[in-house]
């Protein structure tokens, strides 16, 4: 008996743009196995979203099919399957009816949903007054504790503070290995990829570019985002916050001996370079730059701040390059995702995520041909053992 839950056949979604036909998703096919955690990673605009909201019964195919054998729940825009004029309690009860939970069920599961979604004392207050963090946590609080055997997340990582978002992410990773839950998850960030997903598929122009092993795809998509060289194009990101009078344009991964790389070897040093774009009408010296960068599951695993370190930088020029320069970079082999922001005088004027990432290749950093494994965390630490002897 075939264990496969989701099998799509050349499924596609046009839409009419201008008079003319738009094709948000084209032949797309593969099959999702019980229990699988299938990953799903492309540019903003490749289609991801529009395969979900297929997949879930959203919105119609324009052609070919989709197959699924179980109950889905989904995660995929804020609020998603909420009526705004009932109650989070409502909504709870009404979603269970939706799957053809029975009261009694959806008691069972309640308290659990409330505690989880952290919004005790507001469960009988109208979701349209919640803000949009509150219908967020409810929403997959909802999703991932009613009884459904798919449950297809859109960026969870994008909603939330960064607590909310790791609980979520330990919750799915509960549900593939304790209840087989198969999980399809859409997400910008390489390392929650990598932690949570045994297989994934790249979408690219709106088709299936790469589909295989977890390191496979994400070895794609990196190469597909930064080129052969390690560049990255940020003058057409999306989403970004900030008055723009300041504005990153690319991001090079250099040696620091300033030649282009793709990668970085564990513990090797690294030059990470900004393009920018600045429409100051007169220059500044009141300038802060932020990297962070974050692993597996989203964590932020350290920030380099230059206000921390006293960096003088000025900004006198309409284009230049910010340069943040890392001697021994702490990571261990994988994808990491940065996030980086610029504030001039005092105000943000750009930060850009979910676009920018940096490869960690092996090395031989401590002389023994060996490193630790990644269920040890990210960070590469310098150390040594000893064994000391007491004197009687």
């Amino acid at each position: 008996m075939s264990d496969t839950v989701i099998s799509v056949r050349g499924l596609g979604k046009s839409y009419q743009v201008g008079g003319k036909p738009h094709w948000a998703i084209r032949d797309i096919n593969f099959d999702v196995q019980r229990g699988d955690v299938l990953g799903v990673v492309g540019r903003n605009g490749a289609g991801k979203t529009t395969m979900l909201r297929v997949l879930s019964r959203i919105t119609d195919p324009t052609e070919g099919e989709a197959r699924i054998k179980g109950r889905i729940g989904t995660l995929l825009e804020t609020g998603t399957g909420f009526h705004p004029d009932l109650t989070g309690r409502e909504n709870v009860y009404l979603n269970g009816a939706i799957l053809g939970m029975r009261s009694k069920e959806i008691n069972a599961k309640f308290e659990e949903i409330v505690d989880f979604a952290g919004i005790g004392k507001f469960i009988n207050s109208r979701v349209k007054t919640y803000s949009s963090g509150m219908r967020s946590r409810l929403s997959f609080a909802v999703a991932a504790h009613l009884d459904t055997e798919i449950l297809m997340v859109d960026e969870v990582l994008a909603v939330g503070d960064i607590a909310f978002q790791e609980k979520c992410l330990n919750k799915m990773d509960q549900l593939t290995q304790h209840q087989e839950r198969t999980i399809l998850f859409v997400s910008h960030s390489m390392g929650a990829i990598q932690s949570l997903c045994n297989r994934a598929i790249l979408i690219e122009n709106s088709n299936v570019h790469t589909e295989g092993a977890t390191e496979t795809v994400v070895r794609a998509y990196t190469t597909l985002l930064l080129g052969p060289t390690g560049e990255a194009d940020l003058s057409v990101a999306k989403g970004r916050p900030g008055s723009g009078l300041v504005r990153f344009t690319s991001m090079q991964l250099e040696d620091l001996d300033g030649n282009a790389i793709s990668s970085v070897p564990a513990g090797g040093g690294v030059r990470i370079v900004f393009d920018y774009e600045s429409n100051l009408e007169k220059p500044s010296n009141d300038v802060i730059l932020t990297v962070v960068v974050a692993g597996s599951k989203g964590t932020r695993l350290f920030g380099l701040p230059s206000d921390i370190i006293r960096s003088e930088l000025t900004l006198d020029k309409k284009r230049g390059q910010f340069v943040c320069t890392v001697p021994k970079l702490p990571l261990l082999p994988g994808n990491y995702d940065i996030v980086a922001s610029c504030i001039v005088n005092r105000e943000l004027t750009d930060k850009i995520s979910n676009t920018c990432h940096i490869t960690v290749s092996d090395s031989n950093y401590f002389g023994t041909g060996r490193l630790q494994q990644g269920n040890l965390g990210d960070v590469l630490v310098d150390f040594k053992w000893d064994c000391l002897s007491n004197n009687d």
